[in-house]
């Protein structure tokens, strides 16, 4: 690789991601819903997954994501953006162990998400295009530029609380910016209904540790139940409980990483009804059993500061 080619967003960010996921298969990061690929050869994945929205930025290598009717290809030219929870069976096609694919996912916050498509509402263009719930794009130099910048903010308990939540915004505005969300960005829902949407949001992650109704989400935000869960999914990408329900995991992993309590305990503390149930919701989102989770990621981590 040449010296100009070394000192690309891109190769930078491949650099990193290569020095960070150092085993086949998925890497969870130190952030919540950030995680790296690295796969040696060709590989189709045995079981269809859930994705959240977010993005998928290829950094090396070539993979095909079908998702619903729809068969996306995207590579090191490109990104896979999901503006809607959707399910997803993915294959690696283009692998080698000195050419590894190289992937960062990162789900995009439905409540950062949702604040951003009110702040830009009014200030967009009006949009012709037609929604599209997932797409591939040219990757943004610039969205790349902020990854470089937000993976060593993750690396120290200071910068992950103060820079790199201000790095995941600009990725979500650069993002929500972009030609290829503009029929989001301007969707009519959006207008309506985003601040409702947004205030329900903020009641969920106030209240998220007693159990929560639709209605009760509804009739705080003067919405019909069926109206709300419809428009909650239109503008947020996912249904409310289940952005309850990760809410619920979001805050589980923190009390994880912390050390010191029970997985029994931590469900308690989160909102579950049961161990059993927090398990199984927690291993389907994070791909392990909560303690082995907690475990295998204080260890890859490297030493806070």
């Amino acid at each position: 690789m040449s010296a100009g080619a070394a000192a690309t967003p891109l190769a930078r960010l491949r650099d990193m991601v290569a020095a960070r996921a150092q085993i086949d298969g998925r890497t969870d990061s130190a952030w919540p819903g950030l995680r790296y690929y690295r796969f040696s050869s060709p590989v189709r994945y045995d079981k269809t997954q859930t994705l959240a929205p977010g993005i998928v930025v290829v950094l090396q290598g070539r993979k095909h994501a079908r998702l619903g009717t729809s068969t996306l290809v995207y590579d090191d030219m490109s990104c896979l953006v999901l503006s809607a929870e959707t399910r997803c069976d993915g294959t690696v096609v283009e692998a080698t162990p000195d050419q590894p694919y190289l992937a960062i996912h990162m789900d995009l916050p439905p409540d950062l998400l949702v604040k951003t498509l009110i702040t830009l509402a009014d200030a967009a263009p009006p949009s012709t295009a037609q929604a599209a719930p997932n797409y591939v794009a040219p990757v943004d130099a610039r969205v790349l530029d902020a990854f470089t910048r937000l993976l060593p903010a993750l690396d120290h308990a200071i910068d992950r609380a103060t820079i790199a939540p201000l790095v995941v915004e600009e990725i979500i505005v650069r993002l929500l910016r972009s030609e290829a969300a503009s029929a989001i960005r301007d969707a009519a829902a959006i207008k309506r209904s985003a601040a409702r949407i947004h205030q329900a949001m903020q009641l969920i992650q106030e209240h998220f540790r007693r159990p929560l109704a639709i209605a009760e989400l509804a009739s705080a935000v003067a919405m019909s139940p069926s109206h709300f869960a419809h428009t909650f999914r239109e503008v947020a990408g996912l249904a409310p409980m289940h952005f309850l329900r990760n809410t619920r995991l979001d805050a589980a992993r923190v009390l994880l990483l912390a050390g010191g309590r029970r997985p029994g305990e931590v469900a308690a503390l989160t909102g579950f009804d049961s161990a059993a149930h927090f398990t199984r919701e927690f291993k389907r989102r994070y791909g392990a059993p909560p303690a082995q989770y907690a475990s295998q990621l204080a260890s890859s981590q490297p030493q806070s500061t």
